[in-house]
C-alpha cells in the first residue's frame, strides 16, 4: 500500500512544484532551472528519492545500501511516473492541429 501512496504523493508534489505560483518564479531565474521545472522526469529524479526515503519504500528488497537504495528506487519511481504521465497524455490529452 505504501508503494502506491508514495507514487501518488510523489506525482502530486511534482505537479504542484511545476504549476504553483511561487515555484514558477524560481523556474524563471535561470534557463537550466526552467528546463528542470518543465520536465517531470528531471524534477522527479530529485523529488522521488526524498519521497522514497520518507515512505520507507525499497524496491531492491533483498539488498539495502542506505543512500544508494533510496536513490535508485526513487529514480525507478520517477521513470515509472514519467511513463504513466506520457501514457495518460497520449490516451486522454487534446492535440490541436492548425493550418498556420
Amino acid at each position: 500500500m505504501s508503494v502506491l501512496v508514495c507514487g501518488l504523493v510523489g506525482r502530486l508534489v511534482i505537479w504542484l512544484l511545476q504549476t504553483s505560483g511561487p515555484t514558477s518564479r524560481i523556474w524563471k531565474l535561470h534557463p537550466i532551472l526552467a528546463e528542470l521545472g518543465e520536465c517531470d522526469l528531471c524534477l522527479g529524479a530529485w523529488i522521488m528519492p526524498v519521497m522514497v526515503a520518507l515512505f520507507g519504500v525499497n524496491l531492491l528488497s533483498p539488498i539495502y545500501v542506505p543512500v544508494v537504495s533510496e536513490v535508485l528506487t526513487g529514480w525507478m519511481y520517477a521513470f515509472g511516473l514519467h511513463l504513466a504521465r506520457l501514457g495518460w497524455q497520449a490516451k486522454f490529452g487534446v492535440t490541436i492541429i492548425s493550418s498556420e
